[in-house]
């Protein structure tokens, strides 16, 4: 067998030592429904369609001023 093939194998889940242990589990709360939207160019210079999500990035602590 090949150094790679036993790398693989030794990563791979089939060999856990806590094989009763679950893989992950999420936690996803209520979300609100979004009725505002921004319209298609601010959404695109935005990174997001939602005004709710658009958090911008000013380099420092406390947010922008």
């Amino acid at each position: 067998m090949s150094q790679e093939t036993q790398t693989i194998q030794s990563m791979s889940c089939q060999n856990n030592s806590e094989p009763d242990m679950p893989v992950a589990m999420a936690y996803v709360p209520w979300q609100p429904a979004f009725h505002h939207t921004f319209p298609l160019c601010k959404a695109l210079q935005s990174g997001t369609i939602f005004p709710d999500l658009c958090k911008p990035f000013c380099g420092k602590r406390g947010g922008c001023v």
